[in-house]
């Protein structure tokens, strides 16, 4: 199963490879390890093991893939799931007993710009309903505020706006001491950018983690009163802005429908929708892949499809 042939232009390293990541998910209760080429292996106990996952690796060897085999039965781990990298070579994640599922824990699919344009290329790639957006919410006097390392004080009326959003759409919205660890290993390499109407009233947000060359759309939220406008182009036009003024040169906006996987993206068509509009390149990650250290769950899978 092969992944898109072309992609103008990709990160260093991905973020879930990266090492505060890791200590994100440690703060949540996993361990992680790493291989002697620096990936990152995740695991978690259970009652009987440990889980263990690999995501968006990339340049995966037989050396790296054998580490894998051995930190994972360190760790007694029931499986691992590796989610590759664009390109990734899945034909020897096949000859190593690794077995395609339609699962992923990662957005299967999502969406690149590439903040090393001008700004003037930048523009001109947005869809001319775009541009109606954004100057629209430039006349209705809409202002942007941006918080690097965001306080409490910020993050609070962020998270509940997050969770109207997840109510009304039906999304999940993972809790708020998720939110309150990411910003606490990520530090400055966090970013919290709110946008109020001319009365000082809170439109819409937007929360992003950085790391190497790449910026990550982690979480998003709208009021009852933004949905009335459109700051949230406006927002999204002047997060490109504002990261591509710092000096990032790759911005994922995290997710997309994906006709691979219609159950789980089911309800993305909303957001896909306005993310297409500003002209990033589409991305599709190939499958990810199970690797099972029990036999009893290989066999399980093997004729009843495990959900994991």
């Amino acid at each position: 199963m092969e992944a898109v042939e072309f992609i103008e232009m990709t990160p260093i390293q991905d973020i879930r490879q990266s090492e505060k990541w890791g200590l994100y998910l440690k703060s949540l209760g996993w361990e992680y390890s790493k291989t002697s080429s620096g990936i990152l292996v995740v695991t978690k106990n259970i009652k009987v093991g440990s889980v263990a996952k690999v995501q968006r690796p990339q340049n995966l060897t037989q050396k790296d893939l054998n580490e894998i085999d051995q930190i994972c039965r360190e760790k007694k781990a029931l499986f691992v799931k590796m989610e590759p990298f664009c390109f990734e070579d899945t034909n020897l994640l096949e000859q190593n007993g690794y077995i395609a599922n339609t699962n992923p824990l990662s957005p299967p699919s999502t969406f690149y710009i590439d903040l090393t344009k001008s700004e003037e290329d930048l523009w001109k790639n947005i869809s001319e309903s775009g541009h109606y957006s954004i100057n629209r919410s430039k006349r209705e006097e809409t202002k942007m505020r941006f918080y690097q390392n965001p306080l409490i004080e910020k993050l609070q009326p962020y998270f509940k706006m997050c969770q109207e959003t997840g109510r009304r759409n039906r999304f999940f919205i993972q809790p708020y001491k998720d939110l309150l660890s990411k910003v606490k290993v990520f530090g400055k390499d966090s970013h919290l950018i709110l946008a109020y109407d001319k009365n000082g009233n809170l439109l819409s947000g937007k929360f992003y983690l950085c790391h190497k060359d790449m910026v990550l759309y982690s979480t998003g939220g709208t009021s009852a009163l933004g949905r009335k406008g459109k700051a949230g182009y406006q927002l999204l036009w002047d997060s490109i802005l504002y990261f591509k003024g710092l000096g990032y040169k790759v911005f994922d906006l995290e997710g997309r429908s994906d006709d691979r996987f219609k159950e789980i993206s089911k309800n993305w068509a909303g957001f896909t929708h306005f993310k297409e509009k500003f002209g990033a390149e589409v991305i599709e990650f190939p499958y990810p892949y199970n690797k099972y250290f029990s036999l009893i769950m290989k066999l399980i899978d093997k004729f009843f499809k495990m959900p994991v």
